[in-house]
């Protein structure tokens, strides 16, 4: 059979995907998408009209196209693709630059694969938090460890001191939380233990976030999806395109179309999602309060702590609540027993055991860069 550019009109070719990636030469597309392949563990036979023929026709299936190609497409923006990349020298501002590309992709797909993504890969609200936040960690640790070492009174120790205490609890709330979810997983809505970093249940959906970046969730998702079309593969084999002046994008809408059989609406995850960014990206740090006005005179501050006095009050309350169901045995609101409270903590203890003060890369990292920040007080130097 002679190799042709595409058997359905609605699928991609190899000069549509590299248009779509925005590349010049094939030679490129091909290179950049072995590489994806190789990283994502994608078969590339999935892609392959019929894998028993080495370098035979390329098989780019609609729906799963577009996916792939904004994996391919963002290649070298990902920090880790880069030329003697590791992580001593990869930086936050890079990898958030890598997921702001990808976020932008996803937003410009078809509405019908958005909603997909938005229903199947729960990275995707991951990532959104990430690149709202990560930089503002970087920014607010600085200058937090900044502010504490230039002040002479400063006891150093005692900062270590409250920080260690605190990542400790912190630690171990964060564990529990997301072991108490595991084991019921409609629980994380009630917040049974208060979140350490203070998240509502709609800030925490219960779109059940993926501890992965959404390039990884990408890749799964159009593994998943490939696997699925392999299978009209044999019944387009001998088929030609019979008209090629037919509008291709409306044979492509029909199959977008197709798409939102696959799932049930995604509106309460593209409601949730939206929300949260709009909410978070309007945050304010105190400089920028200040300037806005709303830290000016004595008005404006005890608006403030009546504001932060009225949310506490309604914190104590949902607390006393859940206290009272958690001594009371309410299965309806706390369904987790003494028994399975002590196992948890029982192999939160031996986690701790095998984590703590181990030299692992995580510890070694935060060895260097805690010790980068107490330079200044070693030497006491200047920032």
């Amino acid at each position: 059979m002679p190799k042709q550019k595409k058997r359905r009109l609605a699928d991609y070719s190899t000069s549509e995907m590299v248009k779509l990636c925005g590349m010049k030469a094939s030679s490129t597309f091909e290179n950049k998408r072995d590489k994806v392949f190789e990283r994502y563990e994608i078969d590339p036979t999935l892609f392959k009209m019929d894998s028993s023929i080495e370098g035979g026709e390329n098989f780019y299936p609609v729906v799963c196209a577009e996916l792939l190609a904004i994996l391919i497409k963002n290649w070298d923006k990902n920090p880790s693709s880069r030329k003697n990349a590791n992580r001593d020298n990869v930086t936050v501002t890079q990898i958030c630059d890598f997921y702001r590309a990808l976020l932008k992709d996803v937003d410009d797909l078809p509405k019908e694969l958005r909603g997909l993504i938005y229903k199947s890969c729960q990275s995707h609200f991951t990532t959104k938090c990430l690149v709202i936040w990560a930089e503002r960690v970087v920014n607010g640790l600085a200058l937090f460890t900044e502010t504490h070492m230039n002040q002479p009174e400063e006891n150093i120790g005692k900062l270590c001191q409250a920080l260690a205490i605190n990542l400790d609890k912190m630690t171990y709330m964060e564990y529990m939380n997301n072991k108490l979810i595991e084991a019921v997983p409609w629980i994380a809505q009630f917040g049974v233990f208060p979140n350490p970093f203070n998240m509502s249940s709609m800030q925490k959906p219960a779109i059940g976030t993926q501890n992965v970046g959404l390039d990884v969730g990408l890749a799964e998702l159009i593994k998943a999806i490939a696997l699925e079309m392999n299978s009209d593969k044999e019944e387009i084999q001998y088929e030609s395109i019979k008209d090629e002046e037919s509008d291709v994008g409306a044979v492509r809408d029909v199959y977008y179309k197709m798409v939102q059989s696959w799932y049930v609406s995604s509106e309460f995850e593209e409601y949730t999602t939206n929300t949260y960014s709009k909410g978070a990206s309007a945050w304010k740090n105190w400089a920028e309060k200040i300037e806005s006005g709303e830290m000016e005179g004595k008005d404006a501050i005890v608006a403030f702590y009546e504001k932060q006095l009225a949310e506490a009050k309604l914190e104590v309350m949902a607390l006393e609540q859940r206290l009272e169901a958690i001594k009371n045995d309410e299965p309806a609101i706390f369904p987790v027993t003494a028994e399975e409270i002590e196992d948890i903590n029982d192999a939160y203890v031996e986690y701790f055991g095998d984590k703590y003060g181990k030299q692992t890369d995580n510890h070694r990292y935060a060895d260097v860069y805690i010790g980068q920040m107490l330079w200044a007080f070693l030497t006491q130097e200047n920032f």
